[in-house]
């Protein structure tokens, strides 16, 4: 007898995700499935993409300010007009890498990011400075993260919550770890030196990794998604590719991908979270500064805010499969709000404790952005979706460091835009809650009748 038609899923888990039988759980190839070796291999890689992550970017910019005679408002205009820049054409580079191959992408990303990195060590006014900020923020924090995020949907498909906890977790880990190391590096060699010893590190070291070890899919190893025996496999009838047995996720394009209600509230909520954790993140010495710390006292932010986002991650698979991403998202910016406030109010040692809780938020929204895309949407066309969610939460990003840098040198202090962050979170938040389940049944994911039918999904 044929194994029954799986049903969609109900409950706050993925839309277009369908039920594979139980049987499939122990199916497993008795070879390791390499899945579990691109996981940790794919978080390297998130990890490597911190010179263009904020994170990254916040202990050179005091460095570079310095160097250069710039005020806080160009140097935050500076890195929005770059932003901006390099946010652009993340939907077009998400779209190239899934027609040419993860693989491919992967290694120009990295072979570039490192080309940016020494370019950044040569840097001598405001027009460098900013080519610079362009080359690393698309390639660092757009492009390598993109890349890495989608490699993890390329390879699970029910376990995807389990891999992307363990990129998330490595990635919270890092925030703890690599700050310091960048402070350590440029109190010994200067920012300029600091970023060519970066720049050779990701050429002679992540990249010869990548060609020996990086496979784009399961079928390069001669496995399926998820490790499954093709026997295993439940049959879809009705889906589009024509394909008889679900090798692959079902997926949706971008224009289908719009058409629901779920892509505008994951797209709403990542710019409203973009452009605050931002300026709180690249103003962090300064906002810590005006809270009567010194920067010895200051660093300890970064630490903490990765333990807590680290805490959130060890549960990242319990929360992806039993809490809907709407109440993860709103309490993801409480969190920012409930930050934004305690660095408006709060002074000395107890203004670190703003920090703990906006990585609390962190962890949750990465748990939102890592794995809610190829859950709701599929794995084909990732490229290009989450690289047009990308080019607006980064273009959102660019704000925040602005409106905080602005806050600062022309009303006195931070106060006036934290309280302003604080409210446009709450805002997102509620709004965020009302309505809806905003797609957490397949019934209610914003597809009609014909869609679903089309998808093979229609009752």
């Amino acid at each position: 007898m044929p194994p029954a038609e799986p049903a969609a899923e109900a409950r706050g888990g993925a839309p277009l995700k369908l039920q594979t039988v139980e049987a499939a759980d122990a199916a497993a190839d008795e070879r390791l499935f390499y899945g579990w070796v691109m996981a940790p291999l794919a978080t390297l890689v998130m990890i490597c993409s911190a010179p263009g992550q904020t994170y990254g970017v916040m202990f050179f910019t005091p460095r570079i300010r310095e160097a250069l005679g710039l005020s806080q408002t160009t140097m935050s205009a500076t890195y929005l007009l770059a932003t901006l820049c390099a946010a652009a054409p993340l939907s077009y580079l998400g779209g190239l890498s899934d027609r040419h191959g993860l693989k491919r992408s992967m290694l120009i990303a990295v072979a570039a990011l490192a080309a940016a990195c020494l370019f950044a060590s040569t840097v001598q006014g405001g027009v460098t400075l900013f080519l610079a900020f362009v080359g690393l923020r698309m390639l660092g924090a757009g492009l390598l993260s993109l890349l890495a995020t989608n490699t993890l949907a390329a390879w699970f498909d029910r376990r995807l919550g389990a891999a992307c906890g363990i990129m998330q977790f490595g990635l919270a880990a890092s925030m703890a770890v690599v700050p310091m190391a960048f402070i350590s590096l440029i109190g010994a060699v200067g920012w300029r030196h600091a970023y060519a010893i970066l720049g050779c590190g990701l050429l002679v070291g992540l990249l010869p990794l990548l060609v020996a070890a990086y496979r784009q899919h399961p079928r390069e190893v001669g496995q399926l998604v998820d490790g499954v025996q093709p026997e295993c496999l439940p049959r879809r009838r009705g889906w589009r590719l024509g394909a008889s047995e679900a090798v692959d996720p079902p997926s949706m394009n971008l224009r289908e991908a719009a058409a629901t209600r779920m892509f505008w509230v994951l797209m709403i909520a990542t710019s409203a979270w973009s452009l605050i954790a931002t300026g709180l993140v690249f103003h962090l010495e300064s906002l810590l500064g005006a809270c009567q710390l010194v920067e010895a006292e200051a660093a300890w932010a970064t630490p903490l805010m990765a333990g807590a986002m680290a805490t959130v991650q060890l549960a990242s698979a319990a929360l992806i499969d039993r809490v809907p991403i709407r109440w993860m998202i709103a309490a993801a910016l409480g969190c920012a709000a409930m930050a934004c406030g305690m660095l408006a109010t709060l002074s000395g040692s107890a203004a670190l404790a703003s920090y703990v809780v906006f990585g609390t938020g962190q962890g949750l929204m990465s748990v939102v952005s890592s794995a809610s895309w190829a859950q709701y949407f599929g794995p084909a066309h990732l490229g290009r979706i989450r690289g047009t969610a990308m080019t607006v939460g980064i273009a959102s990003s660019a704000m925040g460091p602005l409106v905080l840098g602005a806050s600062a040198d022309y009303l006195g202090g931070f106060g006036p835009a934290l309280w302003a962050c604080g409210a446009v979170g709450l805002l997102v938040a509620a709004g965020g809650l009302r309505g809806h389940d905003c797609g957490f049944g397949i019934a209610d994911c914003g597809l009609d009748e014909c869609a679903l039918e089309e998808f093979g999904l229609a009752a």
